[in-house]
């Protein structure tokens, strides 16, 4: 294992490990407070996986690639054998598994199996743990960073209390300028250094919006915190009924689990969860870019990652994320040369199908993504393989020789072809040979079909009318106003008043740009920059090491997805082509760096120097930075007031209206001016969506009789107004004829309810 401060005798380890579990149930027993806490939350987020993977003896991992396989496998572990355990406990008729006992029983067998298993396989090794020995230079460069977090805490605090950003803003400041101070002195940081810098500013990123305002913030997530709810009030994992949400393990099992064993405002657990589960991405990617670019450029790598908005916004969609750390786990394993053939198929299948249980849609995009690459390299195979062959004949002609055994004959070509493991261990590395087969993508997608076809059944019928939309609307492929928002903003079809806007805009097109353009010059380059069969003789030049010949194709699927999800109009119009964008980088970020380190080689500079003046101001924009910079108030991380805020914030008049509207609710309908409106009842309130409307003036103009509650938010209660955007549906100028024979039940600075 990892080089160590001293070697722990594997029975001394079973007995750690078999104390910390009798600790941890004794901390949950008694509930004693910050014990239990802390416990609970290392016993299921790295005892599980840490056992797996000293199971599997995998030592040739370093520290940072068990810490990332150890929080994977130990949130796949919680979440499927926790679906097991529900399942078992309703089939002998045990209505409530997710209680304490059961909970607590049923995880401390399977930690005594797994704990065993691994005292069995290690019985005559001495396991290692990692050691620190910090040199006083590398403590130094700590310093800074250390501080992130700390800023991004008591900031947050200072924002919500005292709407005062300044802490915020000097964080998002520091991280930049020390991001350009790494840069400048790469050559004098260790490497060991750059995992705990992309962690250290990935968590202060995510605290950003997870710790903005008391309560829950986003869309989704709040309908998914409602679901959440009910499946801790009933104790039991079910589909109540079919829905989309209903299906995901993730936002409902995996942290009703957790509560469980660490007992917190189930608010502010579901706040803080999915951003300190979700921290590790950025270092899975790292991981995944080292390889061909080294430490330094995948930092780099992993900090590009970290500005994109759907990482900052990862406290508002937390099951995308997750599910998109699961697919990168997947990827990480399958091209890493330190895992085995058995363990790298084995992850691959657990991590693939917790994606399946995490998120539809993002599990259908990776699906596609497997289903593409596989094509592709079939088809770079053949071509090589092919190519070779010919090569081998004409050289056989001329020189009036017998084929050898150096060139592939006629009957090996046909048999790569279908196997194409087969060849590649001529000049590729062992996680080439692994190959991703067409039976570990048919068992994908038969577990796709099962999970959102036959036991949830939305997702599956979703995606079946998505794809048939699709094929209907191909003849409006090139009419720019058939696209989704987001596609038509990116082609410059929406205003851009302000020059953050404009920054924004031209500075996210340049890392595409920057990303094409890499991809191109491998492409180029594709002999010295690809590991093919039979090209172990021609050297890497400026990577590494050469790209496997399957990244290679996986990395021009996500490019395929990628045109696809743009050109194919219902597709745009439906599905949030962020998502696919900042899943497709866990694959193509490599390439934005290689596009800078090619441009310094031809302008012989240093290549930070073309990568940093994209990058920096990239992140600015998407912080909101160079908003405020310029003084516009767009970003609800630093400002209390604008759009976002006002749409997005919850207060906590509102929270409190709806839990007094919850207590005197007497099962009418509840008619709010608000598209959010139904989502914060029901994450608030606890009241159903199907007992709310969102448009309670398109309803009455409908001429629909109100016969409910009528619940009005800040916007009409104290400004009089109704914001046209995307977030509000209202037009109140019907309002006082509408309220006019109503009576006003509840009232407070934020909200009126009238009935």
């Amino acid at each position: 294992m990892i080089k160590s401060l001293r070697g722990v005798s594997s029975s001394k380890f079973l007995l750690l490990t078999l104390t910390f579990l009798i600790l941890t149930d004794l901390f949950v027993v008694l509930d004693i407070p910050i014990l239990r806490q802390f416990s609970g939350f290392i016993f299921l987020t790295f005892v599980p996986g840490f056992l797996i993977l000293a199971i599997l003896k995998l030592d040739k991992l370093g520290m940072v690639e068990k810490i990332v396989l150890s929080v994977g496998l130990s949130i796949s572990f919680v979440m499927l054998f926790g679906l097991l355990v529900n399942y078992l406990s309703l089939a002998v008729g045990y209505t409530k598994p997710l209680s304490t006992f059961p909970m607590l029983t049923s995880f401390g067998i399977a930690t005594i199996i797994l704990a065993a298993f691994a005292y069995r396989r290690n019985k005559d090794i001495t396991l290692s743990f990692p050691r620190l020995g910090l040199t006083v230079r590398e403590k130094l460069l700590l310093i800074i960073p250390s501080l992130f977090p700390l800023l991004s805490i008591i900031g947050m605090r200072l924002m919500n209390t005292t709407d005062n950003n300044f802490l915020l803003m000097l964080l998002l400041l520091l991280i930049p300028a020390y991001v350009i101070f790494i840069a400048v002195y790469q050559s004098k940081v260790p490497e060991r250094l750059y995992p705990a810098f992309t962690y250290l500013i990935g968590i202060s990123i995510l605290l950003l919006l997870s710790l903005r305002s008391n309560h829950i913030l986003g869309a989704d997530i709040l309908e998914s915190y409602y679901i959440f709810q009910t499946t801790l009030d009933q104790m039991y994992w079910s589909i109540p009924t079919p829905s989309l949400l209903n299906s995901l393990l993730s936002i409902s099992l995996l942290p009703s689990i957790y509560q469980i064993f660490i007992r917190i405002n189930p608010e502010y657990l579901y706040k803080l969860f999915f951003p300190v589960l979700c921290s590790v991405l950025p270092l899975v990617v790292y991981v995944i870019a080292r390889k061909y670019v080294g430490s330094f450029y995948a930092f780099l790598t992993s900090f590009l990652l970290m500005s994109q908005v759907a990482f900052l916004w990862t406290a508002g969609d937390a099951h995308t994320v997750l599910a998109i750390l699961f697919c990168a786990l997947a990827i990480m394993v399958h091209f890493h040369d330190g895992i085995n053939e058995f363990a790298g198929r084995l992850f691959f299948l657990v991590f693939a199908v917790s994606s399946v249980v995490t998120h539809y849609s993002t599990t259908y995009v990776f699906f596609f993504m497997l289903l593409s690459t596989w094509i592709g390299t079939q088809v770079l195979y053949w071509i090589h393989l092919r190519w070779k062959g010919r090569t081998a004949s004409t050289q056989s002609i001329t020189t009036g020789t017998e084929l050898n055994d150096s060139f592939p004959s006629d009957k090996l070509v046909n048999r790569t072809i279908q196997d194409p493991t087969h060849m590649a261990d001529k000049g590729t590395s062992s996680s080439a040979r692994r190959g991703t087969s067409m039976t570990i993508i048919l068992l994908f997608f038969v577990v796709i079909f099962l999970w959102h076809s036959q036991i949830t059944g939305a997702a599956f019928d979703n995606a079946v009318n998505l794809i048939f939309r699709t094929l209907k609307s191909m003849n409006q492929s090139f009419l720019i106003e058939a696209k989704g928002s987001e596609v038509r903003g990116a082609f410059g079809q929406m205003d851009l008043p302000t020059i953050p806007q404009q920054m924004r805009f031209y500075f996210h097109w340049l890392t595409v740009i920057f990303i094409l353009v890499g991809g191109l010059s491998i492409a180029v380059r594709y002999k010295r920059a690809v590991a093919y069969p039979y090209s172990e003789h021609i050297k890497a030049t400026f990577l590494e090491s050469k790209f496997e010949l399957e990244y290679f194709a996986m990395s021009a699927a996500c490019g395929f997805i990628l045109t696809s999800a743009v050109v194919l109009p219902y597709i745009s119009a439906t599905y949030n082509m962020e998502r696919t964008y900042f899943q497709s980088l866990t694959v193509l970020s490599p390439y934005f760096v290689i596009c800078g380190m090619m441009i310094a080689r031809w302008l012989r500079i240093r290549p930070y120097l073309i990568i940093l003046p994209i990058l920096i101001p990239f992140f600015m924009s998407v912080t909101g930075t160079t908003y405020q910079l310029f003084n516009v108030p767009a970003s609800i991380v630093l400002n209390s007031t604008g759009t976002e805020y006002e749409h997005i914030y919850i207060s906590d008049e509102e929270s409190s209206a709806a839990k007094w509207l919850a207590q005197n609710y007497r099962g009418s309908t509840v008619y709010t001016d608000y598209a959010q409106g139904p989502r914060i009842l029901a994450s608030q309130g606890g009241i159903s969506r199907f007992r709310t409307r969102e448009s309670v003036i398109a309803e009455y103009r409908r001429g629909n009789n109100i016969d409910g509650y009528i619940y009005l938010f800040y916007p009409a209660v104290v400004k009089g107004e109704a914001p046209l955007t995307s977030y509000a549906r209202m037009d109140i100028v019907a309002l006082p004829e509408l309220l006019a024979t109503r009576n006003e039940i509840y009232t407070n600075e934020s909200v009126e309810i009238y009935r």
